[in-house]
């Protein structure tokens, strides 16, 4: 795998870590839902699929 592949995982996983962190989390804390799912549990598990759909297809597509 090339050092700019590698280099984007990398900066999938320190997005996750801002996206998660409190103040960031704090935005989607409230009484909103989605089809009966409230807001917060929403946001994290479709930041969560998002970001292994995102690094299978880096390493899918990259991986040498």
């Amino acid at each position: 795998m090339k050092k700019r592949h590698q280099q984007k995982l990398i900066l999938i996983s320190i997005v996750l870590f801002f996206l998660w962190n409190v103040p960031f989390v704090t935005i989607f804390d409230g009484e909103a839902e989605i089809f009966g799912f409230p807001m917060f549990y929403v946001f994290i598990f479709l930041s969560w699929l998002v970001s292994i759909v995102l690094a299978y297809i880096i390493l899918k597509r990259f991986y040498e």
